[in-house]
Parts: structure tokens; C-alpha cells; sequence
């Protein structure tokens, strides 16, 4: 386990898309613990994007969606709108995603819908957006989209690896490091990132590696797994 904002570049696990903006994975909780509001605070005040708090709520439900955007507009947060990445159309989505200065990538369990729709135009938004300077705030289980692998129902399923060869578990807590270990196991070259909840991980454009919140972080490397 990590100190709260230990900055730990010496560990140089982490290797995650180039961008000028911070990538954010939370382990989810609740929206009103002291530790989830740390961290959101801590986001909002890193973020250096000037462009509105995008919300996009595909693995969930709109209710959840703007109760999340009311506690941060109730923090300070900027302006922002929901998208719906499955519905709207290739344009609507481009434009919207890509003017963002916070994109929060909601949780919920819908997560092979999330999945599918994480690619294409969605991604290419994102990716613009993140070089420019937006903050990517993956939340609870779609945290763990971000890494090369996810946990599927039975099996390994595949990310969209802007953390590469990591797999990230979201709601981590001590009885589940076997299982941790285990998985990554299955994949020696990988590496194992548990996020408790009222935790995150926040990676930083100039290679800042730090943990808010509870500090609930667990890192597994695979046997073969090579640190730079």
C-alpha cells in the first residue's frame, strides 16, 4: 500500500499514453466519502484544461450520471454536459469529447457496452482531448477498461490499453490478492494495479506517478513482467 499523493517515480511500472493531460483511475465508492471527495478535489484542482467536465455514461444510468456531475458542480466543477456514446451520432460525439477539460468515464456494470463503444471516434476524441491537456477520470469498474485486460465474467477480457500490459481491479480489498496474484499469473508479463475504493492512481504528464484518496493501492507484477 501507498502514502496519500506518494509520488513513487522510482517504481517506473507505469507506462500509459503520452498526453498533456492527467489519467485518473479511481477504485469507485461512494459519491458523499470523504475519500472520493479528496480525490475529485484533488482532480478538479490538477486539471489544467479550461474546457467543460464531459460525462460519459454508458456502463450506467443517466440518474447516476447527474448525481455524480451535481456533487462535483457542488465542488467547484465547471460547466459540463452528459454524452451518450451509444445513441449520438459520430460528429456529436467528436465535437463534445474532444472540447472537454475533464472527461469522466462513469461507472456501472454495463461494462462490455462500454467496451464496444470505446473505440473509433470515442477514443480518437478522447485522445485529442488528452493531448491537449483534459484530465481522463476512469471511475470503479470502467477503471478497469484502461488497462490491457479487464476481469470478464469467466476469463480475461480486453482493455483499450492506454495503461499498457496492466490489469486494473477496481474495488480492491486485501482478501482479493490471491486472486490478484493468480490472474497475473495467467499473464507473467503483465502487472496487477488493485484501486480500493476512496483510492486512485493519477498519472501525470511529466511521469508523475501518485496515489489519492485512501491510499488503498496494491501493485502484482508478473514473473516476466519487466521494470524499466
Amino acid at each position: 500500500m501507498w502514502s496519500e499523493d506518494r509520488s513513487v517515480p522510482q517504481l517506473n511500472v507505469f507506462r500509459w499514453q503520452p498526453g498533456r493531460g492527467w489519467l485518473v483511475l479511481s477504485g469507485g465508492g461512494s459519491l458523499e466519502s470523504d475519500d472520493v471527495q479528496s480525490v475529485e478535489a484533488r482532480l478538479l484542482a490538477r486539471t489544467v484544461s479550461q474546457g467543460p467536465v464531459v460525462y460519459v455514461w454508458a456502463a450506467g444510468d443517466l440518474d447516476g450520471a447527474d448525481r455524480h456531475m451535481d456533487s462535483l458542480r457542488e465542488m467547484g466543477a465547471r460547466t459540463g454536459y452528459l454524452v451518450d456514446i451509444l445513441s449520438e451520432t459520430d460528429e456529436e460525439i467528436s465535437a463534445r469529447i474532444s472540447e472537454a477539460g475533464v472527461i469522466i468515464v462513469g461507472d456501472g456494470p454495463q461494462q462490455d457496452a462500454l467496451h464496444d463503444a470505446l473505440s473509433g471516434v470515442v477514443l480518437e476524441a478522447m485522445h485529442s482531448a488528452f493531448s491537449r491537456g483534459a484530465t481522463i477520470y476512469a471511475v470503479g469498474l470502467s477503471a478497469e477498461q484502461f488497462g490491457a485486460h479487464r476481469l470478464g465474467e469467466r476469463d480475461l477480457a480486453p482493455g483499450i490499453h492506454w495503461l499498457e500490459r496492466a490489469i486494473v481491479v477496481s474495488g480492491y480489498t486485501p482478501d482479493m490478492a490471491e486472486g490478484l496474484r493468480q490472474v497475473v499469473r495467467q499473464t507473467p508479463h503483465s502487472f496487477g494495479l488493485g484501486i480500493g475504493q476512496g483510492a486512485a492512481v493519477a498519472l501525470g504528464p511529466l511521469g508523475e506517478v501518485e496515489v489519492w484518496g485512501s491510499a488503498a493501492v496494491t501493485v502484482a507484477l508478473g514473473q516476466d513482467y519487466a521494470v524499466e
